[in-house]
């Protein structure tokens, strides 16, 4: 039973990556940009990454809790890696389909776990200045990507989050960091069952612009 929630817990909550080769430099990454706008971001993306996320178990450590109700010594630390393919719109629209292993750091052993999502990502703010921006996701359980649109059909939100980005490569190469993460109370999910979290990814096009 504690393998089965481990598995659905990471399915649906974790989503991005960790540092890819070394910590993201943000601050070089706009060195050759010149102008990017949302448009130019349009198109297929792939990303790949890893990091770790702390949830909290209930007593037995058979089903995630919320982490206000439950002591220190029931949080559990996870290391995960993903990969992924997403589409952009020119509004800055994004829908990712992912697939995340996980496996817990330390104490009793457990299997690795291999699950696949959906998340759906609208930018909030973006300096084609700088190539920097903001955007808040929405974590699903079912649904589908249609290019860069979300079918919603058999769908279940399952977390809500923010994230900070930056591009570079004339808009080729995306790296983020997400800056907030939310599971919601659902069939698939707990409120309040993650503790900490640190996730980034990096994002390359399929096929860069001329």
């Amino acid at each position: 039973m504690m393998k089965l929630r481990i598995a659905t817990g990471f399915g649906l909550l974790l989503f991005m990556a960790t540092m890819i080769s070394g910590p993201v430099r943000i601050s070089r990454a706009q060195d050759d940009q010149g102008g990017v706008t949302l448009a130019d971001l349009a198109g297929k993306f792939s990303a790949r990454g890893g990091g770790f996320e702390t949830f909290c178990f209930n007593a037995a450590f058979t089903a995630l809790a919320d982490c206000a109700l439950v002591p220190q010594t029931q949080l559990v630390p996870f290391n995960f890696a993903f990969i992924a393919h997403f589409s952009r719109d020119a509004a800055g629209n994004a829908c990712f389909v992912l697939t995340s292993t996980a496996r817990r750091v330390s104490g009793a052993s457990a299997a690795t776990s291999a699950n696949t999502g959906i998340s759906v990502k609208t930018d909030t703010s973006f300096d084609p200045t700088t190539g920097s921006g903001t955007s808040s996701f929405r974590n699903y359980h079912g649904g589908s990507c249609i290019g860069a649109a979300f079918d919603s059909t058999g769908a279940t939100l399952t977390a809500t989050g923010t994230d900070t980005f930056v591009v570079s490569d004339s808009g080729n190469r995306i790296e983020t960091i997400v800056t907030g993460l939310t599971p919601v109370a659902s069939a698939f999910s707990v409120a309040g069952s993650v503790n900490g979290a640190v996730i980034t990814y990096t994002a390359i096009r399929q096929q860069p612009q001329d």
